[in-house]
């Protein structure tokens, strides 16, 4: 791998994925649906109403009492507040604020659960996304507002005097007659699917995303352009960087079976390293500010980052907890890589918290998407930063936050999504 710094360019995007997940067979130009587990008015469970419910917000729908909409699954709902939680609720019919108590069970306020809605009969109804704090009484909610805006998630307190726009006091929480609780899980999910990558595939171009599955990369361009490439095999954890300091990011994958990184340069060839041990993430990124990317490892047993250095010496830092997903970004436009975890959401409608880590040794965190989401980060506005961003396996969907760039975020389809077992 190239020593010599050719380009000062910031390249410390990566592949980051949990040491449970694996890959299957890669699609790019498919589309998949919203989650589909059930069948129209038939039982569904908390976490499948989330991910319908979210599925309309990235589709962007607007409203419209005139329009119908699909669900992604073959079904059309009509796009207004209550047709928008009948479609949540995979319901029979788009029902309307009148009629939704004839499919739903009232409950309290205080024992709401995501998937169940806070309605008014004469007036709104919103799907709520779960509490965010019980005892301050802030929760999430998702709705189909009016015709100003499209659907989309707000946050709300429910010991507030209004939500919505209506008084709250006029508002009965309803639990779907046929939602039924997630199973617990005794092991951590499995997830299968495409893993979503990261990377500035053009020099002086932004970041993009693409998405990797046995072997097979199917690259994203800002034009939505698909370049593919076949490097590496079932099993493979994939990574990218800059490893040789050309301006632009190259693949590697690091193969747990071995402990081994392979990258792939520009002109075909490839270099391997072993580093690390069976169990371990791959986190390569610009760790010593010197134009190329480096060779890193989180190891989730003992939550500490690994950085191998151009003369073979190691470093170690320590950040997250168990069951944390490791993401590798300069967040804040030092020149070289910082780290940062991803906690996903545990329960049906939880938000994810990103934990961003400075040189300081502070920690900022932030909330962004929702339970079964996997993480993605780059300089998605060419701002010098690194963003962070999710890919929503259910309906194959990046959401890319510009937070920097001041401006709404990025969403878009892509790839075959997966499946959590």
């Amino acid at each position: 791998m190239s020593r010599t710094a050719r380009s000062t360019v910031l390249r410390c995007t990566s592949a980051l994925i949990s040491a449970g997940l694996a890959a299957t067979a890669l699609s790019a130009a498919a589309v998949a649906p919203a989650q589909a587990a059930s069948s129209k008015g038939g039982k569904i469970t908390r976490s499948e109403v989330i991910a319908r419910a979210q599925y309309w917000v990235d589709q962007g729908v607007p409203y419209n009492q005139s329009g119908y909409h699909t669900d992604g699954a073959g079904t059309n709902y009509r796009e207004d507040c209550s047709g928008y939680v009948s479609m949540a609720w995979h319901a029979t019919q788009s029902y309307n604020t009148w009629t939704l108590p004839s499919t739903s069970t009232e409950v309290s306020k205080s024992s709401l659960l995501p998937g169940d809605a806070l309605n008014h009969t004469e007036a709104h109804v919103i799907l709520f996304g779960g509490w965010k704090d019980r005892a301050a009484g802030t929760f999430t909610y998702y709705a189909e507002q009016n015709s100003n805006v499209l659907t989309n998630k707000y946050t709300a307190n429910i010991n507030s005097s209004s939500v919505a726009g209506w008084p709250t006091s006029l508002y009965k929480g309803l639990r779907y007659d046929n939602i039924i609780d997630d199973p617990t899980q005794s092991t951590p999910s499995t997830y299968s699917g495409d893993l979503p990558v990261s990377g500035r595939w053009t020099v002086g171009a932004a970041s993009t995303v693409g998405v990797f599955r046995d072997g097979t990369w199917a690259l994203r361009a800002a034009n939505g352009a698909t370049t593919a490439v076949n490097f590496g095999q079932a099993g493979d954890l994939p990574m990218t960087g800059d490893f040789d300091g050309v301006g632009h990011d190259q693949l590697g994958i690091f193969r747990p079976s071995t402990s081994t990184f392979t990258v792939r340069h520009d002109d075909g060839s490839v270099t391997s390293l072993a580093f690390g041990q069976a169990g371990d993430i791959p986190v390569s990124g610009m760790w010593d500010n010197n134009g190329h990317a480096q060779m890193a490892v989180y190891r989730p047993s003992t939550g500490t980052c690994i950085v191998r250095h151009d003369d073979g010496s190691v470093a170690t830092a320590a950040l997250g907890q168990a069951g944390d997903i490791p993401i590798v970004g300069d967040w804040d436009g030092a020149g070289h890589a910082q780290m940062g975890v991803f906690r996903p959401g545990v329960n049906a409608g939880e938000e994810n918290v990103i934990a961003l880590r400075h040189d300081d040794g502070s920690v900022t965190t932030a909330a962004y998407g929702i339970k079964g989401d996997l993480p993605v980060v780059g300089d998605w506005s060419s701002k010098g930063r690194t963003a962070y961003g999710v890919y929503r396996p259910g309906s194959a969907t990046f959401a890319l936050s510009n937070l920097y760039a001041g401006t709404a975020d990025t969403i878009f389809t892509y790839g075959n999504g997966g499946t959590w077992s």
